[in-house]
């Protein structure tokens, strides 16, 4: 199962992934392919607009972590990344949604 934490307080702090799915054989797991592929392309969104942010990728471990530092950015690149990562979530909260054997999504919510 993969296991998706989004950390947040008024804004997203961190989106974290761990886990593989289990729906197919590697390589061949079309839920693992969408979750990359959403979270690969939301990190590379953030990498091209020079926002910053640290982005952790493990294969080893298959884990994925995106935490925006928000005290460095400008004012139109915190609209930036709140759209970008509000996108993210919400895909992932579909993807939980359609195959919920396979995705487990939590929000932790911080004062």
């Amino acid at each position: 199962m993969t296991k998706i934490t989004v950390i947040r307080d008024e804004r997203i702090k961190k989106v974290e992934i761990r886990g593989h799915a289990g729906f197919a054989e590697k390589g061949e797991d079309i839920v693992c392919a969408g979750i990359s592929s959403l979270s690969f392309a939301a990190g590379m969104a953030l990498e091209r607009y020079g926002i910053p942010a640290e982005i952790h990728q493990d294969e080893e471990n298959a884990s994925f972590a995106i935490i925006p530092n928000w005290s460095d950015m400008t004012e139109k690149q915190a609209l930036r990344t709140e759209t970008i990562l509000q996108s993210l979530v919400w895909a992932l909260e579909d993807l939980a949604e359609s195959y919920p054997r396979y995705v487990e999504l939590d929000t932790v919510r911080r004062c």
